[in-house]
């Protein structure tokens, strides 16, 4: 079969193609990230995970370094420094945000005063 008698561009077809497993990778990155996020930390909010979460007392303030933080310093760190290029990998990282974000009611709150 002619390409050209179809109508289609081969170009066409190659981007088309890489779009599709770029994201494809990106989605199942996500999906991961989200799934192991959701297995590893506390059931609600304010709930201890199956890893410990890192809280600092700071005089009279308590610092809490939600995985979400991480995970959106790791991927910021990793588009600056140009360190890896891997969409799946920036994946896992999206979807450790997005799990710490949506799930969680005091996803905010990195620093508050102790009462």
């Amino acid at each position: 079969m002619n390409i050209k008698k179809i109508g289609l561009n081969v170009s066409k077809v190659s981007l088309t193609g890489i779009s599709i497993w770029l994201s494809l990778q990106l989605g199942l990155g996500i999906i991961l990230g989200y799934f192991t996020a959701k297995l590893l930390s506390g059931k609600q909010t304010g709930q201890q995970g199956k890893i410990k979460s890192l809280a600092f007392q700071m005089g009279s303030y308590k610092l809490h370094l939600h995985h979400w933080l991480f995970g959106l310093g790791a991927l910021i760190s990793i588009l600056i420094f140009d360190l890896f290029y891997s969409q799946f990998f920036y994946g896992v990282l999206g979807g450790l945000v997005i799990q710490g974000i949506f799930n969680y009611k005091d996803w905010k709150k990195i620093l508050t005063k102790i009462k």
